[in-house]
């Protein structure tokens, strides 16, 4: 299993590993789960903190288990995630 580096910088929540980056913009996120819920490999978790909007956000824990589907990034109706490899 891979390591992973999960950070929050500014608006930004990022999982990283060698293979893959996810990014999610706590910004944009309006929390409405479909990433949480359809993610095929149950990448992200929910946050313990609000946004700035006053919603949990999803966090990208568990980033070593991306096939880079990038389903996360294409249902997003807000455009909040980004995956790059």
């Amino acid at each position: 299993m891979a390591n992973v580096e999960v950070k929050k910088d500014n608006y930004l929540a990022v999982g990283r590993t060698e293979a893959v980056e996810i990014s999610v913009d706590t910004f944009l996120c309006k929390g409405c789960g479909i990433c949480v819920e359809l993610c095929p490999r149950k990448v992200f978790e929910w946050s313990q903190e609000l946004s700035e909007k006053g919603v949990h956000y999803p966090i990208p824990v568990h980033a070593d288990k991306c096939v880079k589907c990038k389903l996360c990034e294409l249902l997003c109706p807000d455009f909040a995630i980004a995956v790059k490899w």
